[in-house]
């Protein structure tokens, strides 16, 4: 056994401060508890810049601790890891576990405070790099780091049941817990978004009806409530949920999730419509039960297996929605690609037609090509630019897309198919890079090797590329067998419920969210997954039951696979035709019209109800430049047409949000904005004109516009095009920033009530306490523990005197009623809702976080029947005096964050906030 290599106490206290700087790296502004995955590293390099942090351009993943025992794991194929190396904690002893073919990184010396290590294949093959030991942990006996929060054993022990000494099973639980994090924003802003489709133009009427709808009642409970044993107050707040839902369904919104009401007499097909449409809202109104309330003692609740508890019918809709898009997508899929299929069996000798075809699908439809880890496309781009400059010449250009689409197709084949280890090395050659640069030339160098090998194919490919070829093929029978796709379907659609319900969730999202959901999914349920394997290895071998309401985590790999296939099916669906008139409602008031404005007045100004050649160039026009627009559709999803309109009159904001799009866009806005540009002038004065234009939008602006115009016409509507698409883009810009400020805060909420049920099991003052009543009453108990003694497990408090003096006059500065109404205008987007009626008070406008909190507290200081107002009085004068929001009273709200230090000064102090979640137009 090698002797313990001890330091000398200079040595050591060196080593200390070296490791501190380090660390410093990996502070969490999120707060989580601290136990790092991978620790912050230092290398001996160029000052060059670096896009990702050296250690992992290295190959090392993660360095885990069970007890005495240290696990080095590095990356494998994909997301996988490799065990490298078992390191004892007592004298550094190092047994190797990786064969020698599958090692990526040869450990060095360990000491207490330092682990060096080198890469074997990428970057700085060799290199000595150096990373902090996790195991060192100055005064404390145990070589795993507790948590500030000090609730790591409670959460090991709702998710397996008991308590261990390792860092491995608190990091698979806190992508457990990133899980539920996405999920409460999307479904929180889906539930604001259904409730905001009713159209309610009071806010005092404002009722989140979504609120009493419930998974564990059938739609005959729900129509029919006086026939179920409910009690009288369920069954009254049913009836009024059944009301609201009856009344959304009147609104034709729902259109704009691309649900379409059928057209039918047959009252049968309606009804059945409608209880597809409860099903898919009761879920969703579950899933927000569960993101947002503590239900761990509640297994029909929690959010991992109550799809698999309630009524049948539930999943019988989740069946149908799935069904139904592979069935849309596999409709005519041959006949609509078989130009395409028809040249790739002339041309793939090697292969069968029916391989063909099932290759050709997973290319099309399952877009397997998006999971080998590295992009087809610029591949290809690469190839074509160093080499093919023939297929750029104009002659391709109406076939173009065609001819690009079949190229991408015969470079997939060669990775997924017939050279799958070429893929795996390049992907390992793009991990190992550090820059955006090193990553072009690793995309150049392997071109060069594909260009050899397929120009003849990309040349026989052009040569194909012929109309009269295309449209021979277009018209020829093709003879294939249908069971091969419906094989496909079958294999690709039997996914298991919870990714069925994750998939009805989109129906509800724009493509950007739709992707933002799915990709964390994906990569969350696939670090678990690794996890599990790592737990059930022989080496490290740890139990790993999962408690009942977690067992779904089990088949993290299958939900991993199946979460790609959702992501790849989902998209943002086009509107339903049936809520047409609704929603040239909606864009003639965004364009200025008043919203009182009748039916039979819509129809003869779009002239919906006539027929004839030429006459419905407004109509179309509107269609294509407003109904059509994801901006549009996402601002009547989460605003008021009348109200965007109205706010859209604020030169301050709009030339705030101008002030974010790029020097570059505002300059090709401006150009094609205004009728005489002044290209000269300072992009100021064109932000100013910009500004002033979209302040003065008319309908009347557009109504004269030709759809089918020529000359002086044509320049007018590409024009009026450009003034509507640049008035969208800023108003959505200004509401999505919002609704992303509001996301930290939704986020907040979740964890607080998360944490105030595992706090309860610890802390037996909170036991008998209800966080509803009073939501700073966490943080205030918890400081009153740290004040009485030595008892608090929250050492964000109990390490920080004067920060936790600071929180406790926070907490003194607010009132139940208060913070309660702050927790409720979070869960509601009442900043989003009520913005137009409070935004032109504001003075100087500066930031999406001033904007947010000056509304946000204009809401919480409006006069109601509180029982104290002293201090909301008191703040309401700042406010009007100042014409700003109040930053002690931003604090005063989030005291009942208060017990998370580091979250509650991120959210509360502007310059700590994080800006990079703003979006601009690119």
């Amino acid at each position: 056994m090698a002797k313990k290599n001890k330091m000398k106490p200079r040595e050591l206290r060196e080593a200390q401060k070296k490791a501190r700087q380090l660390k410093a790296a990996e502070i969490n502004n999120n707060a989580a508890p601290a136990i790092a995955a991978m620790p912050a590293a230092e290398v001996i390099a160029p000052a060059a810049e670096k896009k990702k942090s050296s250690v992992k351009a290295a190959g090392m993943k993660s360095i885990l601790v069970s007890e005495n025992k240290m696990y080095i794991t590095s990356f494998g194929k994909g997301n996988s890891a490799v065990l490298e190396y078992e390191v004892d904690n007592n004298d550094y002893n190092q047994t190797q576990l990786s064969s020698k073919d599958n090692s990526n990184i040869q450990l060095g010396g360990v000491n207490e405070v330092n682990i060096t290590f080198s890469s074997k294949h990428g970057f700085e093959s060799g290199v000595e790099i150096n990373t902090s030991n996790p195991t060192h942990r100055s005064g404390e006996s145990s070589p795993v780091r507790g948590d500030m929060l000090g609730l790591k054993s409670e959460l090991e022990k709702r998710f397996f049941g008991k308590t261990f000494d390792d860092n491995i099973h608190i990091q698979l639980i806190y992508n457990i817990l990133d899980i539920e994090k996405i999920l409460a924003v999307y479904v929180t802003n889906i539930v604001y978004a259904l409730n905001n489709m009713l159209g309610i133009k009071d806010s005092e009427s404002y009722d989140d009806f979504m609120g009493y709808l419930s998974a564990r009642n059938t739609y005959e409970v729900f129509t029919h409530p006086d026939k179920s044993n409910l009690s009288d107050k369920v069954k009254g707040n049913i009836k009024k949920s059944l009301s609201k839902f009856n009344d959304l369904l009147k609104t034709k919104r729902l259109g704009y999730f691309g649900l379409e009401e059928p057209k039918t007499k047959d009252k049968r097909v309606s009804e059945a419509y409608k209880k597809r449409v409860y099903h898919m809202l009761a879920i969703v109104g579950q899933i927000r039960q569960s993101v947002f309330h503590d239900k761990s003692n509640e297994l029909d609740e929690y959010l991992y297996s109550f799809i698999d508890i309630i009524d049948s019918e539930y999943r019988d809709t989740l069946d149908y929605l799935v069904d139904e898009r592979f069935d849309s997508i596999n409709k005519g899929f041959v006949q609509g690609n078989k130009v395409n299929i028809s040249l790739l069996i002339d041309m793939m000798k090697g292969y069968e037609a029916d391989d063909i075809i099932r290759l050709y699908y997973d290319f099309i439809v399952l877009k397997s090509q998006k999971n080998l880890g590295f992009s087809i496309k610029k591949l290809r781009e690469k190839m074509l630019d160093e080499y093919g400059f023939r297929f750029k010449d104009k002659q391709y250009d109406s076939v173009r897309s065609k001819m690009y689409k079949l190229m991408d197709f015969l470079l997939f084949c060669n990775y997924y198919r017939n050279d799958v280890v070429a893929g795996e090395v390049l992907v390992r050659k793009l991990r190992f890079s550090m820059t955006d640069d090193e990553k072009e030339g690793i995309y150049a160098d392997e071109a060069a090797k594909l260009w050899g090998k397929f120009r003849n194919d990309f040349e026989n490919i052009a040569d194909h590329m012929n109309g009269d070829v295309i449209k021979e093929l277009g018209k020829a029978d093709m003879d294939f067998d249908e069971k091969i796709i419906d094989s496909e379907k079958k294999n690709a659609s039997d996914l298991l419920y919870f990714s069925k319900m994750i998939y009805m969730l989109t129906y509800f999202l724009d493509g950007k969210e739709i992707n933002d959901l799915l990709t964390t999914l994906i990569s969350k349920f696939d670090n678990i997954k690794e996890f599990l394997k790592i737990m059930k290895s022989s080496a490290v071998d740890v139990e790993c039951e999962l408690t009942a309401g977690y067992k779904l985590f089990n088949d993290s790999q299958r939900i991993t696979n199946e979460l790609f296939i959702v992501k790849n099916i989902a998209s943002m669906r086009k509107p339903a035709a049936s809520a047409k008139l609704t929603m040239f409602r909606d864009a003639l008031t965004i364009l200025g019209i008043d919203d009182n404005i009748t039916d039979d007045r819509i129809s003869e100004i779009l002239k919906l109800k006539e027929k004839g050649k030429g006459i419905h160039g407004l109509r179309n026009f509107i269609t294509n430049n407003v109904i059509e627009s994801s901006r549009f559709v996402y601002l009547i999803k989460y605003a008021n047409a009348q109200k965007i309109r109205e706010v859209a009159k604020n030169e301050k904001v709009v030339m705030f949000v101008l002030g974010g799009i790029p020097d570059t866009q505002i300059e090709r806005y401006y150009k094609s904005c205004v009728e005489f540009p002044d290209m000269n002038s300072s992009l100021e004065a064109k932000r100013s004109e910009l500004a002033r234009m979209i302040k003065n939008i008319r309908f009347d602006d557009f109504k004269n516009v030709k759809q089918q115009a020529k000359g002086r016409e044509n320049v007018a509507k590409e024009r009026a095009k450009a003034v509507i698409g640049l008035y969208l883009t800023v108003m959505y810009l200004l509401v999505k920033n919002l609704v992303n400020v509001n996301a930290r805060y939704v986020i907040a909420i979740h964890c607080l009530e998360r944490d105030f049920g595992l706090y309860k099991e610890i802390i037996p003052e909170l036991a008998s306490k209800n966080l509803k009543n009073d939501y700073r009453i966490l943080s205030q108990t918890l400081c009153e523990l740290c004040d009485n003694g030595d008892e608090s497990p929250n050492l964000f408090l109990k390490k920080n005197k004067r920060l936790r003096k600071c929180v406790e006059v926070d907490i003194n500065n607010a009132d139940s009623n208060m913070t309660r109404k702050y927790r409720n205008c979070i869960a509601h987007l009442t900043v989003v809702r009520e913005l137009k009626e409070y935004i032109g008070d504001i003075r100087t406008v500066d930031s999406y976080f001033s904007i947010y909190h000056y509304v946000m507290q204009r809401c919480i200081t409006k006069r109601e029947n509180d029982t104290k107002q002293e201090e909301k009085i008191k703040y309401e004068d700042d406010l009007l005096k100042n014409h700003g929001y109040t930053k002690d009273f931003v604090k005063a709200l989030n005291s009942p964050f208060g017990y998370n230090i580091p979250r509650f000064k991120n959210l509360s102090i502007e310059q700590l906030f994080d800006r990079n979640e703003y979006l601009t137009e690119k």
